[in-house]
């Protein structure tokens, strides 16, 4: 069925023509409304029209509803929310070579070229890796340092660091709407 064409609310010639709204109604009773079509009723209420068919089995023709019919509009029950279990396990900094970086005071030293490489608990399709400057703590200064798009569950770019860079380095991960931020990590480059 076409929900865009069914035809709007029609005039009754008699009152006794417009079908009687149901005994049951799991929802609220609603009255048509003049150039209303069963499509526009569900879009206002966040339903299908079958939904408001099934509500209503006096509505034995989509195409022919009255003006100042009284209809029901089902209770749609609430559309659980995602689980988003989506974790970042660990971030590394590494060396281009692939071996830690040495941390001093708890800050991770960067050379000039580092791997910036995030480990999910399950696949991603896009990490974001940021470096937000230290003494801000507003993430609307942060600056993304690289994108990847694994599609499995290790995400990794090549960065190359500024001289003089000081802050926190953090990654999101995302698969579909489901996003995970990582812990973040001091980070500074002298030279």
């Amino acid at each position: 069925m076409n929900n865009n064409k069914l035809t709007r609310a029609k005039h009754p010639l008699k009152g006794e023509h417009i079908p009687r709204p149901p005994k049951k109604c799991d929802g609220k009773f609603y009255t048509v409304k003049p150039t209303q079509t069963l499509a526009s009723i569900a879009r206002r209420f966040g339903i299908t029209v079958d939904d408001i068919l099934a509500a209503n089995p006096q509505i034995v023709n989509p195409d022919i509803i009255f003006v100042g019919q009284v209809i029901c509009i089902p209770t749609r029950p609430p559309k659980p929310k995602p689980v988003c279990d989506l974790r970042v396990l660990s971030l590394r900094l590494l060396t281009e070579a692939g071996e830690p970086l040495p941390d001093v005071d708890g800050a991770v030293q960067l050379n000039a070229n580092v791997i910036v490489r995030a480990t999910f608990n399950r696949p991603v399709f896009r990490a974001f890796f940021f470096l937000e400057p230290t003494g801000t703590e507003t993430c609307e200064l942060a600056s993304l340092i690289g994108i990847n798009c694994p599609g499995d569950d290790v995400a990794e770019i090549l960065w190359q660091v500024p001289s003089g860079t000081l802050g926190r380095v953090y990654v999101i991960g995302c698969e579909n709407s489901c996003c995970a931020k990582s812990e973040e990590l001091l980070v500074v480059r002298n030279s």
